[in-house]
């Protein structure tokens, strides 16, 4: 009799779970997950993460977002390395003030940091004098730093031209030397 009486309670107890389980089915079943509108781009083509981030962009909650999708548009652009990429960002960069996400002066800072051999650090009234304090000397410095790496990625990994890079690394060598021997001129 103890093995019939425990057969029903099991058979009740497979019953309840198959249906927690059939309710825990169906109420997942009916939920809806809302997608993502902000998705970076991905990939190894520039073409496609191009038109895949004007598509986000066009959106209003994703225009915020534009320094990082600029961002890995330039990752992808290193792996998709072609002296066209200059024209295809600039062309995004034009679209992007076109639509009104970024004014002028942002398009032409975001195109000429990486792709353009001078330096937007130094700014058209930078004065040397006010700049050689220490910690005014060594800001500056780490702004240049930080520029050339942005060149490097966009002149020499994302369009391979070694030469206009180069071009940039000597204008960084001259800046530091020029800064250093007019600080020290400002000082005496």
């Amino acid at each position: 009799m103890i093995q019939r009486s425990q057969k029903p309670n099991t058979r009740r107890k497979e019953f309840f779970l198959i249906a927690v389980l059939a309710l825990l089915m169906f109420a997942c079943g009916n939920k809806q997950y809302l997608k993502p509108t902000c998705t970076l781009p991905s990939g190894v083509n520039l073409e496609e993460a191009l038109a895949h981030s004007r598509e986000d962009l066009d959106r209003l909650e994703c225009e915020p977002m534009f320094d990082s999708y600029y961002g890995r548009l330039m990752d992808v652009a290193k792996r998709d390395p072609d002296i066209e990429n200059r024209r295809r960002f600039s062309d995004f960069l034009e679209w992007a003030n076109d639509e009104g996400i970024i004014d002028k002066i942002q398009a032409r800072n975001y195109y000429n940091r990486y792709f353009n051999t001078t330096f937007m650090s130094l700014q058209d009234d930078f004065n040397v004098c006010s700049s050689c304090s220490e910690d005014a000397k060594r800001d500056l410095e780490g702004e240049l730093q930080i520029e050339l790496g942005q060149k490097e990625d966009g002149l020499l990994r994302a369009c391979q031209d070694k030469q206009a890079y180069y071009a940039a690394a000597d204008q960084y060598n001259s800046i530091l030397l020029l800064l250093d021997a007019t600080c020290t001129a400002c000082r005496k």
